[in-house]
């Protein structure tokens, strides 16, 4: 057996043991409760066979005397009442009320380490954001920008997020954790994780590559992918791919926009959320193949934007994005009646098209 498979054996092992530890903590404070009621119900019928009295006033004595208030308005006189109160109230309520106590603050504490580390459940969520993976270098940092960019997109300011990952086994850092981000510890790739992170009850499921400078990871997200589609989400569901020719696998293994991993822009990543199909554009925009911009240096002054863009398109010269004003200051998509004063222009451009000189261009708004 290798060290990896090791390695993951003991930690399958590790978070088996802890569930176990759970259940059988949470067994027993449930024992502990139903003996504690009927220790309660038999004190009772003892007051009432002994002290004669009523069923509330056999009642309220037990409870009084079991969490030791003692009121004292009440009390056992006959020796087989004394009796009882001595034996069950004294020596078995008193010890299992301390025991429940006990137990119960130490389930709380051991659940709020279990949702800390990413242990539980998040069944209550609904219509979130589900996050698979985080990248292996500087995923904080990318993390914060990602859910900071979602929390100020009006469309997804709402939306609950859970990142579903094996990055933070003692628990995600403050700075998400204040923004209201919680994480399944867990990889996707094992058999019911998915299930665990609630990926039936999600919206959006961003599928992130654990590492952008290696091809094999495409690998990973085709396995994730598909095993998405096996479970039948109806989420929209995002995939980066590092690789373009994986790109039509993606889509058949049901990714709905797929995009390359761009740590420094997590801003292209949502909009392929909100705006399916605009990251094809965005991603054009970076590179020189395909569409992409080009700055054309020519001086206009007094034409309508409108004229400028529209001369452009039908001269099939490209697409005007903005402008460079007299100063150095870029303009993009300014109002179509706004006259510019211009000594450059911003244009997107196709491989195939080929542009006539400057001179030609400017005679066109002579």
């Amino acid at each position: 057996m290798n060290s990896l498979s090791l390695l993951l054996k003991r930690k399958n092992s590790r978070r088996q043991f802890r569930k176990e530890v759970h259940l059988h903590e949470t067994t027993d404070l449930k024992k502990r409760l139903l003996l504690l009621a009927g220790v309660i119900a038999l004190h009772s019928l003892a007051m009432v066979l002994f002290e004669d009295l009523d069923w509330w006033q056999a009642f309220w004595l037990t409870m009084t005397s079991a969490s030791t208030t003692g009121y004292g308005d009440l009390s056992a006189v006959s020796f087989w009442g004394q009796f009882c109160t001595i034996v069950l109230i004294y020596g078995m309520g008193i010890t299992l009320l301390a025991q429940i106590a006990s137990d119960y603050v130490e389930l709380r504490l051991m659940r709020k380490e279990m949702r800390i580390k990413g242990r539980m459940r998040w069944d209550h969520m609904q219509d979130h954001i589900l996050i698979i993976n985080t990248p292996k270098y500087d995923a904080e940092r990318y993390l914060g920008l990602l859910v900071n960019q979602i929390n100020q997109t009006p469309e997804l300011a709402d939306t609950p997020i859970q990142i579903l990952t094996t990055a933070f086994p003692d628990g995600l850092p403050n700075d998400l954790r204040l923004q209201g981000v919680v994480h399944h510890t867990g990889d996707a790739l094992e058999d019911g994780m998915l299930l665990s992170a609630g990926i039936q009850n999600a919206k959006y499921v961003i599928v992130l590559s654990p590492d952008s400078r290696n091809n094999h990871c495409d690998s990973l997200i085709f396995d994730a992918l598909h095993r998405i589609k096996q479970i039948g989400s109806s989420a929209f569901l995002l995939a980066e791919a590092i690789n373009d020719s994986n790109r039509p696998r993606f889509k058949t293994a049901g990714a709905n926009a797929v995009i390359r991993p761009i740590r420094a822009y997590p801003e292209m990543l949502v909009r392929s959320l909100i705006a399916p199909g605009t990251e094809q554009v965005l991603e054009d925009l970076f590179r020189h193949q395909g569409d992409h911009t080009i700055r054309l240096d020519i001086s206009l002054s007094d034409v309508s934007w409108a004229h400028v863009v529209s001369t452009l398109i039908l001269k099939d010269i490209g697409t005007a994005l903005g402008y460079v004003k007299q100063g150095g200051d870029i303009v993009t998509h300014p109002q179509s009646k706004e006259l510019i004063d211009a000594k450059g222009l911003i244009i997107l451009v196709n491989d195939n098209q080929t542009l006539p000189e400057v001179e030609q261009i400017r005679r066109l708004f002579a």
